[in-house]
């Protein structure tokens, strides 16, 4: 893990939640939220995403405009270079995977901007948040009660701050953008 630790872009985790921090499932989406999905795509746009398998298949296809690092047990998986999708058996060989992909496809000049995204599902999360110095995540105004669970945030460990508010209709509930970063630790 000490590759993650000396890892050049920032890792970022991407969620959306129940109130009861339920994520899906486990085998589709549980929310359709239509400025959640333009929030999405504006902050992941030309950045490498990893997620589980499981994810990857509830959405049915790569996200274009992002390399789709897809963990998974599976071996003898062929990456597919024109759809950007690349499958690796760890977490840290996603991060080696983001980390080449960005070094490859962008100028050093615009390295300042890239993240590498952690996008689910709950298995991934749990590996990657201790990693994390931020999190982009979208509170659903809803309770769940089952389903795939987000790991606990520690208030004491982490700042949050609300971005937007959006009133829920007869589509879709209410929902908030919020981001928090990990508190610097004091010594």
């Amino acid at each position: 893990m000490k590759t993650i630790e000396k890892n050049k872009f920032p890792l970022v985790t991407i969620v959306a939640v129940s109130r009861d921090f339920i994520i899906g499932d486990g085998n589709k989406m549980l929310w359709h939220l239509p400025d959640d999905l333009k929030r999405l795509k504006s902050i992941t746009l030309g950045n490498p995403l990893i997620m589980g398998r499981k994810t990857f298949d509830s959405i049915g296809k790569p996200l274009p405009g992002r390399a789709n690092i897809i963990l998974t047990n599976k071996r003898n998986l062929k990456d597919d270079l024109q759809f950007q999708k690349y499958f690796v058996q760890s977490f840290e060989d996603g991060v080696i995977k983001a980390n080449d992909w960005i070094i490859q496809n962008f100028k050093k000049n615009e390295y300042s901007k890239k993240s590498i995204f952690i996008f689910g599902g709950g298995e991934i999360y749990k590996l990657a948040l201790s990693f994390c110095n931020k999190i982009e995540l979208t509170l659903v105004d809803i309770n769940l009660k089952n389903g795939v669970s987000f790991p606990s945030i520690d208030a004491k460990k982490w700042g949050k701050k609300l971005i937007q508010k959006v009133e829920g209709n007869e589509s879709y509930p209410s929902h908030s953008f919020w981001v928090y970063h990990r508190k610097k630790v004091k010594h």
